[in-house]
């Protein structure tokens, strides 16, 4: 049997995949799987809403049925919260489904996909799985994204679609509005793909710009906010002509019966998502006073219940070494392509419990290295 060609290509995109899971630090530090701490995924601590539970759990009498080919109620629900027809929605089993089907639609392989680093690395894993040319743009500092550069490698290069990741994974870092509509207008051959999965909700995002741009796709998913990472529901909206073609490559039931019933309840719970933003806000301000308080890190980033932090007296391999012999998991910077070097650390806060033993957990090792520097000097 012939292997993929491409493999070869993506076998290092995967390492942010094959990080430090629960299991192994248990295993490795001797540890009950019960005493770890996952801070290094970004996932709502307090969901799913009791109402997608409920709704969920209603289809389970159906199971023995396919879903709806149309997913008519979710869909339904979602056109009416963006002001959108329904027919400029897309589906996926999450949002790594909906970035592959959109490449297989609009991607060749030779083709050029843009991408700004560091990034979500599926990006540049699903390009070059299908064959593209990844033409990657770096900002400095990397915790920014530089509109400019992105403009003149689309000036440069015969870019056939451009990933703009805002909220950016890992760094938080945003692109205003205002710049995204004003490359699509000025480069009408490029697809230009945003994805807000981290993005607030309650806000508008870029979807207000698909009436003038018919070369804009719109990503959101219901895995951040509305707590329903493990139910796997990712969308896309575009211009309807758009999903007319992407729908040529879907697969007709590639969203359970339960994630959908699950998702489209979770869209009437305002008190859920009024609730996860106070407390997303009133943790991420807990865990920043004790940064600000300490010279051996310094925020770079946040969005939500994410912060990107650079350390600035501790390797990061030994800081995440430390906090996992700890029981903490977070995401290592250096894994995301871009980032090679850094010492940089991802997390997303929890509970305050848990968020107070990070602190803590924290506190002890940044003590550590003090008395370490002061007992050479």
């Amino acid at each position: 049997m012939t292997q993929n060609p491409h493999l070869e290509q993506v076998k290092t995109l995967r390492f942010y995949e094959n990080e430090r899971s629960a299991v192994s630090v248990a295993a490795e530090f001797g540890l009950q799987l019960s005493q770890i701490v996952d801070f290094s995924l970004n996932v709502n601590p307090f969901g799913p809403p009791a109402a997608s539970i409920a709704a969920a759990r209603q289809t389970l009498q159906r199971g023995n049925d396919y879903p709806d080919l149309k997913l008519a109620a979710l869909r339904r629900r979602l056109a009416q919260r963006h002001g959108v027809p329904e027919d400029a929605l897309f589906f996926g089993a999450g949002l790594d489904d909906v970035l592959k089907l959109i490449l297989q639609a609009w991607v060749s392989e030779g083709d050029q996909v843009l991408v700004h680093l560091p990034t979500f690395p599926r990006y540049e894993l699903e390009a070059q799985l299908r064959g593209a040319i990844v033409a990657s743009v770096q900002s400095d500092p990397v915790w920014r994204i530089d509109v400019t550069a992105i403009r003149a490698k689309l000036t440069s290069a015969r870019i056939a679609l451009a990933f703009l990741c805002t909220p950016n994974n890992p760094t938080a870092a945003l692109i205003p509005t205002d710049d995204i509509a004003a490359l699509a207008a000025d480069f009408p051959d490029v697809l230009f793909v945003v994805d807000e999965a981290l993005i607030d909700p309650s806000q508008l995002g870029v979807v207000p710009l698909i009436g003038a741009h018919r070369n804009l796709i719109v990503l959101r998913t219901f895995s951040k906010y509305f707590g329903l990472a493990g139910a796997r529901v990712g969308y896309a909206i575009a211009d309807p002509a758009l999903v007319s073609i992407a729908e040529l490559v879907r697969p007709p039931f590639n969203v359970s019966l339960a994630s959908a019933a699950a998702a489209a309840a979770a869209l009437d719970d305002d008190d859920f998502l009024k609730m996860t933003r106070e407390k997303f806000d009133a943790e991420a301000k807990f865990v920043l006073a004790f940064l600000d308080a300490h010279d051996a890190v310094r925020l770079r980033g946040r969005h939500g219940n994410m912060i990107f932090m650079e350390l600035t007296e501790l390797r990061a391999e030994a800081f995440l070494t430390a906090m996992a012999r700890q029981g903490f998991l977070l995401a290592d910077g250096a894994s995301f392509h871009g980032l090679e070097g850094t010492h940089t650390v991802r997390m997303s806060l929890r509970s305050r419990a848990e968020n107070q033993r990070l602190v803590a957990a924290m506190e002890r090792i940044f003590s550590g290295a003090g008395k370490c520097r002061s007992s050479t000097m």
